[in-house]
């Protein structure tokens, strides 16, 4: 809801931009004159004065989606302007974290309280699944079978995926299940039995950051990130890792194949006598 309000505010603000530069520009009022040109030069503007992509992109769905407003209130007739082709967003390569600081935040010296088992088997999970924050949150006793070392997580859509989480998530998670609140059906809960939020999780983070005397800024679905990243720099096939992420489209997955050159290149920058 938050995020429908905040971007129809983004539109309409976008599109007061673009009328008010009609009118300082071109001394345009009349809508039904503005054509596709005029919001090339609008973009061409505001590319001058340094906006982002993101905004870019922003700019022109916003104003495009205003302009199909006036389309189906009868106050414009034509449509040449919204058939302006709408750019394709940057993609941003996934932040990762490397596989030894992984280790140094799986190893961090957690205290052996309820907790601290709770915290690292959390950390565990997430690292040895690549489950996303909403899948541990949803993590149900059932969906854990220890015998066969396999997790049961529903991902967007409800879609079911089994995963399996290597033998050390396993081994904390049993830990934790030891001294947990046994009544609760969530695998992942307060002292009190109440599931965490995602805002928990962030903290429980954060705290083993600061617990290894890591400075690095670490998200929780960075670990996710991390745990395709890692798979994919020791050999694990694309297609494999799309699987255990849950990916519909292998496209998305690939994004992981580029942190890791990017990754390989600085290796190669840093320690190549001669790079």
């Amino acid at each position: 809801m938050n995020r429908a309000y905040n971007t129809c505010t983004w539109y309409l603000h976008d599109s007061v931009l673009f009328l008010n530069y009609l009118e300082k520009e071109y001394g345009l009022t009349d809508l039904e004159k503005v054509g596709r040109e005029h919001l090339r030069d609008f973009l061409a503007h505001e590319i001058a004065r340094g906006i982002s992509r993101t905004s870019l992109v922003r700019r022109v769905s916003g104003i495009k989606s205003f302009f199909r407003f006036l389309m189906r209130q009868g106050k414009v007739k034509g449509g040449s302007i919204i058939n302006v082709r709408t750019p394709k967003k940057e993609r941003r390569l996934p932040k990762v974290t490397s596989q030894v600081q992984m280790l140094a935040l799986l190893t961090a010296s957690l205290p052996e309280s309820k907790l601290g088992k709770r915290n690292r088997a959390i950390i565990a999970f997430l690292y040895g699944t690549g489950a996303r924050v909403s899948e541990l949150i949803g993590l149900n006793r059932g969906d854990v079978d220890f015998k066969t070392g396999l997790v049961k997580l529903k991902g967007k859509g409800n879609k079911i995926r089994i995963v399996p989480a290597g033998d050390y998530a396993l081994e904390r998670m049993e830990e934790w299940i030891m001294v947990r609140d046994q009544l609760s059906e969530a695998v992942f809960t307060s002292l009190s039995g109440r599931r965490l939020s995602a805002r928990h999780i962030r903290n429980i983070i954060n705290a083993a950051l600061r617990q290894a005397c890591m400075n690095a800024h670490l998200s929780p679905h960075m670990l996710r990130h991390s745990f395709a990243t890692h798979l994919l720099e020791n050999g694990v096939d694309v297609r494999i890792v799309q699987e255990l992420l849950g990916h519909v489209s292998l496209s998305t997955t690939q994004v992981y194949t580029h942190v890791s050159r990017e990754r390989l290149k600085a290796l190669y920058q840093k320690y190549h006598p001669h790079a």
